[in-house]
């Protein structure tokens, strides 16, 4: 009787379909891995060991979405149409302003291209000049170097936002004289596209020497600038400025004159790191918008 033939072997379907799979993974893995990781997987070294690994990005808080979606749409936000565009001069005084008679030769002329608002933080002053009169707004008692001098520019802002036909603020002391005549000023602010804000990295002591990390973390001392005071701003960057109570109320716990870490001067470094800040985080969503209608650094 002849020998019965034996059958072939049959593997399992599935131990073939699990080998199957496991190739694909297996060479997908080579193919699809990034470039500059596929020399520390074929071949590993005291280089690929020591690469640090990657900073876990920053969960912001609450407030800082919320000022950074203010911030984007202000920003993009086209200025209010007018057909009489006007710059408001905002004069931040003690009491008297001297130059009075001076400007009204200044604005002599020129009525429906400007508006006049007087923030007295001492007395009221009494006006050698009839353009000057009843241009006084309610005034609080200003102390210099503390945060009541950004609550003033606020307060003046507030007030000259109140009027649509304002699309340029210019803050002025009791001592600035205008330099140029008012057509000059008017077709220089009116016909650029930016604002003008003082704004520089001063790594001495009174200027990066007054950061705080209480500051922390909405403002990193990378972002921390300095700068005068008196700026002239658009209407967005305005409106802008007046939104702010994030960063504003940083400056009002931490920047004090004699606080327990050190000298802090509000109205030296509020809006220069306010609109550095703001070009920092808001660059990638509106660079052509920043570029074109923000601030120019010193």
């Amino acid at each position: 009787m002849a020998p019965r033939s034996r059958a072939p072997s049959r593997r399992p379907l599935w131990f073939i379909v699990l080998v199957a799979f496991v190739c694909v993974v297996a060479i997908g893995a080579y193919l699809y891995t990034p470039q500059h990781y596929t020399a520390c997987y074929l071949v590993p070294s005291e280089a690929c060991n020591s690469r640090p690994p990657p900073e876990p990005a920053r969960v912001y808080t609450d407030d800082e979405i919320a000022a950074r979606v203010i911030m984007r749409d202000i920003i993009r936000a086209r200025p209010v149409q007018s057909k009489n565009t006007k710059i408001a001069f905002m004069f931040l005084t003690p009491s008297l302003l001297p130059f009075e008679k001076l400007w009204e030769k200044f604005f002599m002329g020129h009525e429906d291209r400007y508006t006049i608002y007087v923030h007295a933080s001492r007395d009221i002053p009494s006006h050698s000049s009839p353009i000057f009169a009843g241009r006084d707004i309610r005034s609080e008692k200003v102390i210099w170097g503390t945060i009541s001098m950004l609550d003033a520019e606020k307060r003046l802002l507030a007030h000259a936002l109140q009027d649509p036909e304002n699309q340029h603020f210019v803050l002025l002391s009791e001592s600035c004289v205008p330099l140029h005549n008012f057509d000059y000023i008017y077709s220089y602010l009116m016909e650029t596209n930016v604002s003008f804000v003082d704004c520089f990295d001063d790594p001495g002591p009174h200027g990066a020497g007054r950061y705080s990390e209480h500051m922390l973390p909405e403002i990193v001392k990378k972002d921390w600038r300095k700068g005068a005071q008196w700026f002239t701003v658009k209407r967005q960057h305005a409106i802008l400025i007046l939104a702010d109570t994030l960063y504003y109320g940083k400056f009002k716990r931490y920047c004090k004159p004699g606080n327990e870490w050190h000298n802090c001067y509000s109205d030296e470094h509020y809006l220069p790191t306010l609109f550095n800040v703001s070009v920092q985080k808001l660059a990638p969503l509106l660079f052509s918008s920043i570029s074109q209608q923000h601030f120019l650094p010193r």
